[in-house]
């Protein structure tokens, strides 16, 4: 007993380590795309993040931020998700331990009582699928930096491990407490837990024995679940009474009232991209089908075949468990329009993991060891993904952002809508590290939430309390529009405008007013500004009341990173490296107007380079 307890906490143990040497090995020691800087910032201060909030994921990471680690706070935070995506694979390995306990039920081998001790080379099975499950590519792309979804497939792996210890259990009462725990905890992390919540269902009421049971001791025991989902859910708290306290941070003002709190929780503001377009479902279609041969390098995708074979035979109970979980995952990510949905696509993908798991238990069962061979998945997975998933070297943000700011004059009021590349890094550098506070950084498309406004006070209130007429007046008609009352489209963009043109008006004659080259990109967004001269300064344009020449240090201008990444196909490494040429030609035609033709000449060579792809 002891012997079998020391392999199982050894190879528990690698399913864990072996997986995160490889994720601290290429985690981004720098911050990173979209929505990292901001989350960093959330955790270091232990405020409130973008919508749905992630109350949970904010007290850990805060936790984790306290550590008195040896490496900088920004490599630290995102090695935290490195962590998380480690247990992830851990509880993996346990959900395949339980699921092959089940599976035994049935077997004709000599291992085949009901809980028993299982022999050592199903630990090593147990290894190999935890191993494929974490060197997918989408799974490894969440180990490398920030992001709530690293934190959200511990979870989902936690569920299916107490799903499984629930079937095996006989359906002991603790287990399906604890389920229903660990709902209450995915959901104080991100709502895509409610995809699992099909699955739940048929473990209440159509049970292993396939017999469906709508008894009214059955239907009398939900009541009683809500006792501890509610105990997981009640992070949620930890919205409004941290938002009351004013943190650095505080998305949403979400203590205003509680039409507030609920519409940041409930992520109202992103059903706009929900069920949008038939071209959207067949986009993301593709999407999924094209990573999958990187989920299970290639051959993998045959075991995932086999497994759904094995247990449309072995185990319909467990398979339309695993079915259910898959179909309402693609259903809700096929009709998300986002750029980075294959994130969203992690529940179908842990669905097929599981598959592959008793497509492996099937052909040990057949073929004993010769199914160790197994083992050549993980380790083609590591390297079809290794470069892809390699972020130890993507400064790309870090110089993105430095190349805008360290170019500014200082006490700059700077308006933007660069959120991806510069933004949300920016946020953190100024709030938590100190970087640049002379500069006001306005987020333009922000600025159509009314908590932002409030933000923006507390953040710069010599420059934005100038704008407090043009500010109320907007309010007005905003509140509108978020309280999803009737108001007027006209009058709101009208407003919108007067409130921009008032942000330089007001501020111009004491400080330099600059914007980033998207806000050119519309043409209602350029309209505030079309009576200032727009003059190149490194990566922004100066708005000037008059044409005056506005000198840039090249040298503080760094293109090498953006060089090295050309080829690149992430779409926000294609993004920042396009945004970089389009500021370098705003540059180029400053400088070849201007006659300096070394310069233009100098600029035209990286132009070249970053457009090779």
């Amino acid at each position: 007993m002891k012997k079998e307890k020391l392999l199982q906490l050894l190879f528990a143990f690698c399913s864990f380590f072996v997986p995160f040497i490889i994720y601290y090995l290429t985690t981004n020691p720098y911050l990173s795309f979209t929505d990292n800087g901001e989350l960093m910032g959330v955790c270091a201060t232990l405020g409130i993040a973008h919508p749905t909030g992630y109350p949970l994921f904010t007290i850990l990471g805060h936790l984790w931020y306290l550590l008195p680690l040896c490496s900088s706070k920004i490599f630290q935070m995102n090695l935290l998700a490195s962590v998380w995506t480690g247990f992830a694979s851990l509880a993996f390995f346990f959900v395949n331990i339980s699921l092959f306990k089940i599976l035994n039920r049935g077997s004709k081998t000599k291992h085949s009582e009901p809980n028993s001790i299982i022999p050592w080379d199903y630990y090593f099975l147990a290894l190999i699928s935890s191993l494929t499950f974490a060197f997918g590519k989408t799974i490894w792309g969440e180990a490398t930096s920030l992001e709530v979804y690293s934190l959200q497939l511990l979870l989902f792996n936690l569920i299916f491990f107490a799903v499984f210890e629930t079937i095996r259990s006989s359906y002991n009462p603790r287990w399906i407490f604890f389920v229903f725990f660990l709902l209450g905890l995915g959901f104080s992390n991100h709502l895509t837990t409610i995809l699992i919540f099909p699955s739940i269902l048929i473990l209440l009421f159509f049970h292993f024995d396939k017999k469906i049971s709508f008894s009214k001791p059955n239907l009398k025991s939900l009541f009683l679940l809500l006792l501890p989902f509610l105990a997981g859910l009640s992070f949620y708290l930890y919205l409004p009474i941290r938002s009351n306290q004013f943190p650095t941070f505080n998305w949403g003002w979400v203590s205003r009232s509680f039409d507030k709190f609920w519409y940041h929780v409930s992520g109202k503001q992103y059903r706009v991209w929900m069920f949008s377009s038939s071209e959207t479902i067949t986009e993301n279609f593709d999407k999924f089908f094209s990573t999958l041969p990187f989920e299970f390098a290639y051959i993998g995708l045959l075991v995932v075949v086999l497994g759904f074979i094995v247990l449309m035979f072995k185990s319909r109970y467990i398979l339309y468990i695993l079915l259910l979980a898959f179909v309402s995952c693609l259903f809700y990510s096929l009709n998300y329009q986002i750029h980075d949905i294959e994130t969203y696509f992690s529940l179908a993908f842990i669905s097929l993991y599981i598959l592959f798991s008793v497509g492996i238990y099937f052909l040990w069962e057949k073929f004993r060891y010769y199914s160790f061979s197994g083992i050549i998945v993980p380790i083609l997975l590591i390297v079809l993904n290794y470069k892809e998933n390699d972020e130890s070297r993507n400064n790309l943000v870090i110089t993105y952002t430095k190349n805008i700011v360290d170019n500014l004059e200082p006490n700059a009021v700077v308006l933007s809508s660069q959120w991806d590349y510069f933004c949300s890094a920016f946020w953190y550098l100024q709030q938590v590290e100190g970087y640049r506070k002379d500069v006001v950084l306005i987020e333009k498309e922000l600025l159509r939430r009314t908590w932002y406004l409030e933000q923006l006070r507390r953040w710069y209130p010599k420059v934005i309390n100038k704008s407090k007429e043009e500010m109320e007046k907007f309010l007005e008609q905003l509140e509108l529009f978020e309280s999803e009352k009737p108001f007027d489209a006209q009058e709101i963009q009208f407003r919108f405008e007067n409130l921009l043109r008032s942000f330089v008006s007001k501020n111009i004659e004491e400080r330099p007013i600059y914007i980033t080259y998207d806000i050119l990109q519309n043409e209602l967004d350029r309209r505030p500004f079309l009576d200032y001269e727009q003059v190149p300064q490194g990566f922004a344009l100066r708005l000037l009341k008059e044409f005056e020449e506005i000198s840039t240090d090249l040298r503080k201008i760094n293109t090498q990173p953006f060089e090295n990444f050309v080829g690149n196909k992430h779409h926000l490494v294609q993004g920042i490296i396009q945004a970089t040429s389009t500021n370098l030609v705003y540059l180029e035609s400053y400088y070849r107007m201007s006659g300096k033709t070394k310069e233009s000449e100098e600029l035209l060579k990286v132009i070249n380079k970053l457009n090779q792809f």
